[in-house]
């Protein structure tokens, strides 16, 4: 059945991803987003599709799609954002939310919320009491999922809106700019201009990596999960832990590069471990990762060799082209 999907935070890693693959089911999508569409490389292909619809909004205004499906990706633009501007971060999910939900109650729309796997550790810093101590930049974005969330079951037990939510973990891919500060693609376009490539800490931490595919396909999964009488909540991720330190060297390898692998004071929120626990997704959504951390990066490294080409080519004189 053809639906009418709208994609909030389009733009986005797992946006454009999405986009693509709703595209190529022949669904009608809709990709809503604060950035222009250039933002994403991968969307641009598509801009022309007769089934592809750009909406350059901020979803903290209120907005009106007529809709079956709604996937709310929407999250502030990076780290520094959360640092910088962390009124307008904690909007994003919170009033983002709401002008969604509304808008699956008035069109009875299946919504999938993606929160984030931060939400199981906003308590690690628990014990400090003292207010004046600065939030750090994950207990921010717990803070700002967690009433998300809260938001989704109060509709769903309220209005009778069909809510589902995704705790998604690291996730990487292609589409991204290759300047994106996200780890992997970060160290992948160090190691491809043999630059450092920097480490916090010790780089013993425990880290999972799904491929941006995995987690779309569970995310699809989720939305056509058929309804049941209790809100369906999964984390999306690897389960495959590998240290940073560990990720650094591979990168290095699969990449034959000179890059120096370096270390710099630790950050203070940054936890030993992160890793999901995936029994509700294979039980109720007979979900699992597919791709490799080995074939994801070789993919990733790939297209960011495109990118840096194309970029090297870009910034040429007519002479030195020809």
């Amino acid at each position: 059945m053809v639906r009418r999907i709208v994609v909030l935070g389009g733009a986005g890693l797992i946006g454009t991803h999405l986009c693509l693959r709703l595209l190529d089911e022949g669904h009608e999508v809709f990709c809503v987003d604060i950035r222009d569409s250039s933002a994403s490389p991968l969307l641009r292909r598509v801009s022309e599709h007769p089934s592809f619809r750009f909406v350059r909004h901020n979803v903290v205004d209120p907005f009106g799609i007529r809709c079956d499906r709604i996937y709310n990706l929407s999250a502030p633009l990076s780290r520094q954002h959360d640092r910088v501007m962390p009124v307008e971060a904690l909007r994003t999910d919170i009033w983002g939310s709401m002008n969604a939900l509304e808008i699956a109650r008035r069109e009875h729309a299946r919504v999938v919320l993606a929160s984030s796997g931060d939400v199981y550790v906003n308590g690690y810093r628990e014990n400090i009491t003292d207010e004046r101590m600065p939030r750090s930049y994950r207990q921010l974005r717990a803070e700002g999922k967690r009433a998300a969330e809260a938001l989704h079951r109060a509709c769903r037990v309220q209005y009778g809106v069909d809510t589902r939510i995704a705790r998604i973990f690291n996730t990487y891919g292609t589409g991204c700019d290759a300047t994106d500060q996200r780890v992997v693609m970060r160290m992948v376009s160090a190691a491809l201009t043999n630059r450092d490539l920097v480490v916090y800490g010790s780089g013993e931490q425990l880290r999972t990596f799904c491929w941006v595919g995995d987690t779309v396909e569970g995310l699809v999964r989720l939305m056509e999960a058929e309804p049941g009488d209790a809100m369906l909540t999964v984390n999306l991720g690897s389960d495959h832990e590998i240290s940073i330190r560990a990720l650094a060297e591979k990168i290095v390898a699969l990449t034959g590069s000179r890059s120096r692998i370096v270390h710099k004071e630790a950050r203070l929120d940054d936890l030993h471990r992160r890793m999901p626990d995936l029994s509700a997704a294979r039980t109720r959504l007979n979900w699992t990762p597919g791709t490799s951390l080995t074939e994801g990066l070789r993919c990733v490294i790939a297209y960011v060799e495109k990118q840096l080409a194309a970029d090297s080519l870009a910034s040429m004189s007519w002479v030195e082209v020809h």
